[in-house]
C-alpha cells in the first residue's frame, strides 16, 4: 500500500488515529499489547516513520556512519566488506536507523582528514569496518561519537568491536592440514597490517607447536606493502607442501602463481584462504577456507552500538564470532618424500 497513513492502521485495527500517534511514537496512554499490535500492523503495510518528528523528541538524528578504509574496496576485493555493510544496513533498518557509507583513502589518514559524515553533527553513532592508521583512529575518537570497530580490535580495550575469533580458526586450519601428513607449512600474511592477520599468523604459531613442527622464519612470507595493498610474492627455495593463507584472495593468486610454477594444486602443494568468497576469482570455488559468518558478526555490532547509544553499559566489550573450516578441493594429504 502505498503512503501509508496513521488513519489506515487505524481503520485496519479499528482503534483512534490519536490511539495509533501514542503507539507508534512511544507516549503513554495506550497498553503494552495495542502498542504492539499498532507496530505490527504498521510494519506489514509499509508505514513510513516520521523519523524526522521521532528524532526530534528523542534528541537523535536516527543516522548512523559507516567507514571504510579504501585499500579494502578494490574491484577484487569489496566483497567482503560490502557484505558486511549490507548487513550492517539490514540490521540497523529494524530500529529505524538509517546508513551513511564512506571510504577514507590513505591521504586523508595520512593528512589527518576527516569523513565528511562526521563533521556536521548528523550521526548518532559511527562503525569501522576494516583498520585504520591508529593515529587516524585516536582523532577520530576525539570526536565523541559513540563508535564500534567491525573486523579488528582495539588492544588497550578502549572501544567496543566485533571480530571473528581468528586464532582458534586458523589453529584449526592448520591442524586440519597436520591430520594431512603436512610438515612444511607455510604462512602467507603480513602479520603487521592488521590485528587479523597476526591473530590468524598466532593460531598457526600455535598448532606447529601443539604438534611439534619446528617453525621456519622463510615461512612467513609477506603479501602486502606499507600501503597494506598486495605485492608480489616471494616464495621459499624450499617449497612447503601447504600455505595457509590469511585471506581468500590472496590464495587464489598463489595458486595461480604456483600453477606457473609447474606446480599442481592439491597433488604437489595444498593451499588454504579465509573468509570464504569463493566468487572473488575464477580459482575461488574449490577454495578450502574459513567460512566467516558476517551475518552474525553485523547483528553483534549493531547490538553493541545500540547499547552504548541508550546508556546501557559503561565498560568496553569485545565479541568474538566463530568460524568453520569448509574444506573444497584446494587440499589433500601431503606429497611422500621421494
Amino acid at each position: 500500500m502505498a503512503n501509508v497513513t496513521m488513519r489506515d492502521i487505524a481503520e485496519k485495527l479499528g482503534v483512534s488515529i490519536v490511539s495509533v500517534s501514542k503507539a507508534l511514537t512511544g507516549k503513554e496512554g495506550v497498553s503494552e499489547e495495542l502498542r504492539e499490535k499498532v507496530k505490527k500492523e504498521a510494519d506489514r503495510l509499509g508505514y513510513r516513520y516520521n523519523l524526522g518528528a521521532k528524532g526530534l523528541k528523542e534528541g537523535r538524528n536516527y543516522n548512523v556512519g559507516v567507514i571504510i578504509p579504501s585499500y579494502y574496496t578494490d574491484d577484487t576485493s569489496n566483497a567482503f566488506y560490502m557484505k558486511m555493510y549490507q548487513c550492517v544496513a539490514k540490521c540497523l533498518t529494524n530500529y529505524d536507523y538509517a546508513t551513511m557509507l564512506e571510504l577514507v583513502d590513505t591521504r586523508m589518514q595520512e593528512m589527518m582528514i576527516l569523513p565528511q559524515i562526521v563533521g556536521d553533527n548528523r550521526l548518532d553513532g559511527l562503525i569501522l569496518m576494516g583498520e585504520l592508521d591508529e593515529t587516524y583512529l585516536k582523532r577520530l575518537k576525539q570526536m565523541n561519537i559513540p563508535m564500534i570497530y567491525m573486523d579488528f580490535y582495539d588492544l588497550s580495550m578502549e572501544t567496543d568491536s566485533v571480530s571473528m575469533d581468528n586464532i582458534s580458526a586458523e589453529y584449526k586450519m592448520t591442524e586440519y592440514l597436520i591430520e594431512l601428513g603436512h610438515k612444511k607449512i607455510a604462512y602467507v600474511g603480513s602479520i603487521n597490517a592488521t590485528t587479523s592477520i597476526m591473530d590468524r599468523y598466532l593460531g598457526y604459531r600455535r598448532a606447529l607447536h601443539h604438534y611439534n613442527i619446528l617453525y621456519r622464519e622463510d615461512y612467513l612470507i609477506e603479501d602486502r606493502g606499507e600501503d597494506r595493498l598486495f605485492k608480489e610474492l616471494a616464495l621459499p627455495e624450499d617449497m612447503p607442501t601447504a600455505f595457509v593463507c590469511n585471506n581468500d584472495e590472496i590464495a587464489c593468486i598463489l595458486i595461480e602463481k604456483l600453477e606457473k610454477m609447474g606446480y599442481s594444486v592439491p597433488e604437489d602443494i595444498s593451499v588454504t584462504g579465509f573468509d570464504n568468497y569463493p566468487f572473488i576469482r575464477r580459482n575461488a570455488s574449490g577454495l578450502t577456507t574459513v567460512d566467516v559468518d558476517i551475518a552474525m558478526m553485523a547483528s553483534e555490532g549493531v547490538e553493541l552500538l545500540l547499547e552504548r547509544l541508550n546508556d546501557k553499559r559503561e565498560t568496553f566489550v569485545r565479541r568474538v564470532v566463530s568460524g568453520h573450516i569448509v574444506i573444497r578441493k584446494s587440499t589433500g594429504k601431503a606429497a611422500t618424500e621421494p
